[in-house]
């Protein structure tokens, strides 16, 4: 028993650690620019609606993961342009960009699934021959969908990438020293815009997994602050890709404990299981400070 569900747990944490991941590592690259996006939380909710959607219509989930990536980088483009651009503060830009996506993704939703439900075609897990059948590794590392290891693979490059190449060290002098990169040469708002958009895209696919992926359905506000949570991931990740995308799994961890905490002790609200990642996070962050 013990067994069993130590390796429920496990790979249920990787797959409730990926939405959180994904958008987190996009949003790394994005601070490393110099520009915070508060707007993920909106944006990753506008990509969980244009997944489903796009998955629905079409009968593919990867169709509805590429809508939502284009969705995701027509909002940081948004952001861009009014905080690179036009020099806007960054929060309120974000947080207007949070509202107008709320507002955007229920009022499609009830334009068109909302109307008649349907399921959502979702990504099925992959059965990787006598890999998947490994005692506790092979369900959790080897029994997930495609898009978790595109995640992990897309960390691994962007760390990789932030360090060894030309345009990283561009895209980290433009944050750390932006009056220097600019003395240098370096098109530094370009590269902060650009930086934006592919952290929108990032935040746009982390949204399409929840709906593709992981619920399997499109539910208003069914983000709950896992945009915020991503945040929180890459201050507690040292703004670091990979870094970001092993706190997403803390809080991941955290979140299946705490559906698992619901069915083990009934007699407690359930409310103090629920917000557990929640303060995972707010304890996390005030230790890093």
């Amino acid at each position: 028993m013990d067994y069993v569900v130590l390796t429920g747990l496990l790979a249920a944490a990787v797959r409730l650690a990926m939405s959180i991941g994904i958008a987190a590592m996009g949003e790394a690259i994005s601070q490393r620019a110099g520009v915070l996006n508060v707007g993920v939380e909106g944006i990753m909710l506008l990509g969980a609606f244009l997944g489903a959607f796009g998955a629905v219509t079409t009968g593919n989930p990867w169709a509805g993961i590429a809508l939502a990536a284009a969705g995701g980088a027509a909002a940081g483009a948004l952001h861009g342009f009014f905080a690179v651009k036009l020099k806007v503060d960054q929060i309120v830009s974000g947080i207007a960009l949070i509202i107008l996506c709320l507002g955007l993704s229920s009022f499609l939703y009830r334009l068109t699934l909302g109307r008649t439900p349907q399921s959502v075609p979702a990504l099925r897990g992959l059965h990787l021959g006598v890999l998947t059948d490994l005692p506790i590794v092979g369900p959790v590392l080897f029994g997930q969908n495609a898009l978790v290891y595109w995640g992990v693979a897309m960390a691994i490059f962007l760390a990789w990438a932030l360090r060894r190449t030309v345009i990283g060290l561009n895209i980290r002098a433009c944050g750390e020293n932006p009056a220097g990169a600019d003395a240098a040469g370096i098109q530094v708002d370009r590269y902060r815009f650009f930086c934006v958009v592919f952290g929108g895209t990032l935040a746009g696919v982390g949204g399409a997994y929840l709906s593709v992926a992981q619920i399997n359905s499109f539910v208003e506000n069914m983000v709950v602050g896992r945009g915020f949570i991503a945040i929180a991931c890459v201050v507690f990740g040292r703004w670091n890709p990979l870094g970001a995308l092993a706190a997403a799994f803390g809080f991941g961890l955290a979140e299946a404990a705490q559906i698992r905490l619901q069915t083990w002790y009934p007699e407690v609200p359930y409310q103090v299981f629920v917000v557990l990642p929640y303060r995972l996070a707010i304890v996390a962050l005030s230790l890093f400070f």
